[in-house]
């Protein structure tokens, strides 16, 4: 690939600006200021468009930085390239109004699609984060970054599995995590569902144990009470037995015929006789009296044993009428404790009959404790039964292997990169060392970069740390490694764009590096704000035209 110019319609300070660039290497000298780095921009946007960061990252990113000073809203350019030996037409505009990209082939007025992939194919698959760590190397940041050892790693693996580089085996990478990202983040929701579902059934559990503890005490307590209204319904019984017995063997004692046979005679046929008994003997003790009189003797018999008599029928009709009294009393008596025994009775099988009710009450209250209970107890084991099942849903467990699946897929993947990046490790060091050694004219014997592109340097005697070594030697070596690199990873031969690169470098190693770079067949855009490069360049093209002439 060629770049055959740049028109900046408004980009950054430029505004219908054209430059033109020729083969070979192609020196832009300018001051500072001058706009170099901002053509360096200009060539990334248009290969790789520009995006607007979000945030915070917006005010600092190349968007900002390089949006036109002037009408900020016409941000667009044009680039032309020769690719495959055709000749392509590249236009953007980068404002967020506006913005598009069209590509067109120049030789036959076919258009390309960048959209769907077309100027990436003419790319030859180079992404920025590639493009950035080999050919394009920006104001000192001539190490290559992290991306370049992923980007080894996955070529290596890529071209050691298929012969090719048909397969992004890192692209699958990043597919998988974020398969695995999803399945987790489904898995999470799963088992939160599951968690919430057993947070519930073990709530209902807790309830439904402390309801059937509840129902065990109340059942305790109602069982106690029927149990004491069985005794004291039994101890009634027994008590009225006993007074039903008692009044029955007093009836049938000897002494209570007798006072029953004279209990038979109604007190008034006693009260009769007595009173009359009493009237003739009080009559008979006056009559006597009378017989006697003023004009008889004391010693007269008749009236003697008139009164003696009288006295008889006397103490006859007292004692009639005392066993009278007598009777009429016990009859009272008797009455008034048949009247207490009929009333008690009645009291005493109200109350059995309401212990009854309370003892059948109780018996119901069990009976409906126990069907709660046992049901409870059904429920419970259900829920538990049912707790046990949601310890783990299928779905959970399909989740899981999924995830499983990913996890080793993905380790054997990096397995075998790691394994093949560490062969195309070796072809890195061999051709960045064979450039190295260029550059330094042979002070220094090889490179050695391992797969985190962590450096050691071989003088013939000793291995050193890149570190310890200057800073020109430094950007030497980063510079050997990104060459080696874009011979390794591209297909289609980018330019190579350095801005500054030859900053540290002294005369005779800069010189060694244009004569490399002029070797290649590749474009080389050099921004410099200095002039060496541009004297050197024209002293060799001098030399090698008066060679020319002289022979």
């Amino acid at each position: 690939m060629r770049i055959r110019e740049l028109y900046l319609k408004n980009f950054g300070k430029f505004s219908e600006k054209h430059f033109y660039i020729r083969d070979g290497i192609h020196v832009i000298y300018g001051e500072n200021e001058f706009g170099k780095s901002t053509l360096h921009a200009f060539i990334r946007a248009m290969f790789f468009g520009l995006e607007r960061g979000r945030g915070r990252a917006a005010g600092k990113d190349a968007f900002s930085r390089f949006e036109p000073w002037e009408n900020p809203n016409y941000y667009a350019g044009v680039m032309r390239f020769e690719c495959g030996g055709r000749n392509f037409r590249l236009e953007r505009s980068f404002d967020r109004i506006s913005k598009h990209a069209s590509l067109v082939c120049e030789d036959d007025g076919e258009e390309l699609s960048v959209e769907d992939g077309d100027l990436n194919m003419l790319l030859g698959g180079i992404t920025q984060a590639e493009f950035d760590s080999t050919v394009s190397v920006g104001q000192l940041m001539a190490r290559p970054g992290q991306e370049l050892s992923e980007t080894l790693k996955n070529y290596a693996a890529n071209y050691y599995e298929t012969g090719g580089g048909e397969i992004d085996l890192n692209g699958a990478v990043t597919e998988l995590r974020e398969r695995r990202r999803e399945v987790e983040s489904d898995l999470k929701a799963e088992q939160q569902k599951q968690e919430e579902k057993r947070r519930a059934l073990f709530q209902e559990c807790g309830y439904l144990e402390r309801d059937m503890e509840k129902l065990k005490r109340e059942f305790a307590e109602k069982r106690s009470a029927a149990e004491k209204a069985e005794k004291d319904a039994k101890r009634r019984q027994a008590e009225q037995a006993r007074r039903r017995n008692r009044s029955v063997s007093g009836k049938n004692a000897p002494g209570g015929n007798a006072e029953k046979q004279a209990g038979d005679i109604p007190p008034r046929k006693s009260f009769l006789p007595g009173a009359a008994c009493l009237l003739i003997g009080i009559f008979g003790v006056l009559g006597a009296q009378f017989m006697q009189g003023p004009g008889q003797g004391a010693g007269s018999v008749i009236p003697l044993v008139v009164r003696i008599l009288s006295v008889l029928v006397l103490l006859t009709g007292a004692v009639l009428l005392t066993a009278g009294l007598r009777r009429k009393n016990g009859n009272v008596a008797e009455s008034e404790e048949s009247v207490s025994d009929t009333g008690d009775a009645e009291e005493q099988e109200h109350r059995l009959e309401m212990y009854r009710k309370e003892r059948e009450q109780l018996r119901w209250e069990l009976s409906r404790i126990r069907a709660e209970w046992k049901e409870k107890q059904i429920r419970l084991e259900n829920l538990r039964e049912e707790e046990e099942d949601v310890q783990q849903s299928g779905r959970e467990k399909s989740l899981l292997k999924r995830r499983q699946a990913i996890l080793l897929a993905e380790e054997k993947i990096r397995s075998a990169a790691g394994k093949l990046g560490q062969q195309t490790s070796s072809f890195l060091n061999r051709r960045a060392s064979e450039i190295f050694v260029e550059l330094t004219e042979g002070k220094y014997r090889g490179i050695d970069a391992d797969e985190k592109l962590e450096i050691t340097v071989w003088d013939g005697e000793r291995r050193v740390r890149a570190e310890q070594l200057s800073r020109g030697t430094l950007e030497q070596i980063y510079f050997s490694i990104r060459m080696a690199a874009a011979e390794l990873l591209q297909e289609e031969p980018m330019p190579v764009i350095l801005d500054d690169t030859f900053a540290f470098y002294d005369d005779k190693r800069l010189e060694s590096a244009l004569k490399w770079l002029s070797r290649q067949d590749r474009q080389v855009i050099i921004f410099t704000c200095q002039r060496r490069e541009g004297e050197m360049l024209h002293e060799d093209r001098t030399a090698k035209e008066g060679i020319d002439d002289h022979q």
